[in-house]
């Protein structure tokens, strides 16, 4: 018999029979401090137990534990030091669906709750004076600056050429509104009609794929009949999904027909654009 098997029987014969600790250390041959560290969280055999005066409070203590009562709020009702009531009730774990726990955590959690709520206030204002300032700032978009915007965002956002496989064709995929709005602006100066695009939905499969082809025609005032069959995907049970609710809506795939020149156009934009910018904190020049 190897120490773990020593280690449960011991705990078994202290609870049936309910063997005294000289019995134990006697039938398996070991000192005081190893059965003690065997029997942790066992409860002593009543037979054992001598008279003591706190007998009453301790299991008091036990009830109130059960009931979901923390060592601080035990200490208190019974009148004895937290290190007595952690002797007694520490090996036992708090339940925090108890109503003790309840009780005592909603309390808390309102007050923190109170707290916070002039701080989101405070936050929420001075996010709007930002985003106000900001758009009087960029204020009005030329032809140029969308076009240059429509470049980048498509070179961090839609499909890529590779040396290994060449596909010089502009196909975008998002699920911001506004982004694919602005592609869709970037699409129409390159010379495109929006009834010469396709569309199509990838959404997950425990939403209607229907609904939300109509929610992204109608939000973004584009043809309906261009859409495409949807791309579903599968369900994994072990992903936690944040994305779901009416709000959801998938991703939109926006594809442009015969866009190899347009698609090496926006390479040659991002490409200036990275030359230039990377060129002003290189090497500033006067006035920069």
């Amino acid at each position: 018999m190897d120490k773990g098997e020593m280690r449960d029987e011991a705990r078994r014969l202290r609870v049936d029979p309910g063997l005294s600790r000289s019995q134990l250390m006697k039938i398996f041959g070991v000192s005081n401090g190893t059965l003690t560290d065997w029997l942790r969280g066992i409860e002593p055999p009543e037979w054992t137990r001598r008279p003591n005066a706190k007998d009453g409070l301790r299991r008091e203590a036990a009830d109130l534990r059960e009931a979901g009562w923390s060592i601080n709020d035990i200490a208190a009702k019974l009148g004895v030091a937290k290190s007595t009531a952690f002797r007694w009730v520490g090996h036992v774990p708090l339940d925090p669906d108890a109503e003790r726990a309840q009780e005592k955590r909603e309390p808390a959690e309102k007050r923190i709750a109170g707290r916070w709520d002039d701080y989101r206030t405070d936050r929420d204002r001075l996010q709007v004076e930002v985003w106000d300032a900001a758009a009087r700032e960029v204020g009005h978009l030329s032809d140029r600056d969308v076009l240059l915007m429509g470049a980048v965002a498509y070179w961090c956002e839609g499909a890529k050429s590779k040396p290994w496989a060449r596909r010089d064709r502009l196909v975008f995929i998002n699920s911001d509104p506004g982004l694919l709005a602005l592609h869709l602006r970037f699409l129409q100066l390159g010379g495109y009609r929006l009834d010469e695009l396709s569309y199509r939905v990838s959404i997950h499969e425990t939403a209607d794929p229907v609904m939300a082809a109509d929610w992204w025609a109608d939000t973004l005032a584009i043809p309906r009949d261009a859409f495409q069959k949807p791309t579903i995907k599968s369900h994994d049970p072990k992903t936690v999904r944040h994305n779901v609710g009416d709000d959801y809506h998938g991703c939109l795939t926006i594809a442009a027909p015969k866009s190899r020149k347009f698609y090496w156009r926006m390479e040659g934009v991002v490409k200036a654009v990275v030359q230039e910018a990377s060129s002003a904190y290189r090497d500033p020049g006067p006035g920069r």
